[in-house]
């Protein structure tokens, strides 16, 4: 029996369930490639395939070779295809925020890179190669927001550009030779960056509830006060999680950009326990959207709100303005909930759990000074 007979270099057969393929394999531009032939397995066939390895690399060695000549629908086009010269820097942002959908990153972290890849526009036609350092300083020095913020847009732009290294379309990431603090004034003091909780005082809260425009506003922003819940979580409340007898709502999940989903982290998945005004306010909201899966209806339209925003926007601002009260944002009803229990000396593990805590420690880092004022108090009666 005579030998097999072996295959060129560079030519291999790759074997399929139920097919073959004749992979030519070389190196361009430092990177391995293997291409597939459409071709049949024969002896002829793999002959054809070492000449035209062959003549490949000929040009690569004689720099006339182009990719798209030879495998026009190759995926190595993105890297070696004659357009590669002209891509853009939008181009590597849409891709990264398509890959942040296929990896099924929430809703809000999405929405939050869209903006920023908006917000980028001054490189949105710039080419990758052409990008430099010192476009990148220079994009810094004109920006007048917070070093945060800028960080967080670069970080995108990084992100995006590191992708642009993998393809081969650069040999470095230009946004990483650069550093911020060097090139953008600190207006803040670490005072100014951190949240600030100032919670409404019992008149304020009263002032607000007059104030607000429809009976379902109130409603909504009673509930809030009373149980604490964050407003994505006001806008996935349904009358299912609602338990009248034993005077609880089931908090599972959150509305983001009207998608449904957990809540923010493990431990908010929790029992709220409901005290008379909150019950009081579920009972006169359901001749109202008792129709409805969800508790709390936009009037206008009568639909379940989208998110957070649209509360903020449609409901808050309104209110606020209307009662006069100094303006604060509507997360501030839950540091009302959480100020008004610590003042009359709550259990902290109940209020730790029916606020989605994990332990105190949230607790004591966020409202620390009221726990303080509280205790200096409690003395003084004793004394």
């Amino acid at each position: 029996m005579g030998e097999k007979k072996q295959n060129p270099r560079g030519v291999t057969i790759r074997k399929h369930k139920s097919s073959e393929t004749i992979n030519i394999t070389f190196t361009f531009k430092g990177v391995r490639c293997r291409e597939p032939l459409s071709l049949p397995v024969t002896q002829t066939n793999i002959n054809y395939a070492a000449r035209l390895l062959g003549e490949i690399q000929n040009k690569i060695e004689r720099n006339t070779f182009h990719y798209a000549d030879y495998f026009p629908t190759s995926s190595k086009l993105k890297i070696f295809g004659k357009i590669i010269e002209g891509v853009t820097v939008k181009y590597y942002l849409d891709d990264y925020l398509k890959n942040c959908i296929s990896r099924k990153l929430s809703p809000s972290t999405i929405n939050g890179y869209g903006k920023i890849i908006t917000e980028l526009s001054h490189f949105h036609n710039v080419t990758v190669s052409q990008l430099t350092p010192a476009m990148v300083k220079n994009w810094i020095k004109q920006q007048n927001c917070k070093a945060k913020t800028v960080r967080n847009k670069l970080s995108v732009l990084r992100s995006a550009l590191d992708e642009a290294i993998t393809d081969g379309v650069i040999q470095f990431n230009p946004v990483s030779l650069v550093t911020i603090a060097r090139y953008i004034e600190k207006k803040d003091t670490s005072s100014q960056n951190e949240y600030l909780i100032d919670p409404f005082a019992p008149n304020e809260v009263a002032l607000i509830l007059e104030h607000c425009q429809h009976i379902q506003h109130r409603n909504l922003f009673q509930f809030a006060f009373h149980t604490g819940l964050r407003s994505s979580e006001l806008c996935a409340l349904k009358w299912v999680d609602i338990d009248f007898e034993e005077r609880t709502a089931y908090i599972q999940h959150a509305k983001v950009i009207g998608i449904m989903k957990g809540t923010k982290t493990k431990s908010g998945t929790r029992l709220v326990e409901l005290d008379d005004m909150a019950l009081s306010v579920l009972q006169e909201q359901k001749e109202l959207s008792e129709q409805s899966d969800f508790i709390f209806l936009n009037p206008k339209g009568r639909k379940p709100w989208n998110d957070a925003s649209q509360i903020r926007k449609s409901a808050w601002i309104p209110a606020i303005k209307e009662s006069g009260v100094r303006y604060r944002n509507p997360y501030q009803t839950r540091h009302t909930f959480a100020t008004m229990h610590i003042s009359i000396g709550c259990n902290l593990f109940w209020l730790a759990q029916q606020m989605g805590h994990k332990g105190l420690e949230m607790i004591y880092r966020n409202y620390g000074a009221y726990l303080k004022e509280y205790e200096n108090q409690t003395k003084k009666s004793r004394i």
